[in-house]
């Protein structure tokens, strides 16, 4: 909870009035405008890359950057058709953390 308000107050925004809220994917659609929303999806891009990138390169015992290739190209390739397909996943899945509906998608677009 501590954690969640700091990460608000990084983002320049205030915490909500119970802090015990969680950051789940309704929270994200609810108190984040869209710009910020978006940077806070394009980090969780970044991170879920980065993280294929290591799982498939130290799987391989070299480096492997053909899964993070393709999480790269679902996101940049069309990042308006994404940012859409990931805030209508967000708003279904809405009582879910955004860091894992955000990965049911990718493993469905890159597998595992």
């Amino acid at each position: 909870m501590a954690a969640s308000a700091a990460f608000l107050l990084a983002l320049g925004i205030a915490a909500p009035a119970n802090a015990d809220t969680a950051m789940t994917a309704g929270t994200l659609m609810e108190k984040l405008p869209t710009r910020e929303r978006s940077t806070y999806i394009m980090g969780l891009v970044e991170g879920l890359a980065y993280a294929r990138f290591q799982k498939d390169s130290a799987k391989l015992g070299s480096k492997d950057s053909e899964g993070m290739n393709c999480i790269y190209g679902f996101f940049y390739g069309d990042s308006m058709k994404a940012l859409d397909r990931i805030e209508a996943a967000f708003k279904k899945y809405s009582d879910h953390f955004p860091a894992v509906v955000l990965t049911a998608i990718v493993k469905k677009e890159c597998g595992e």
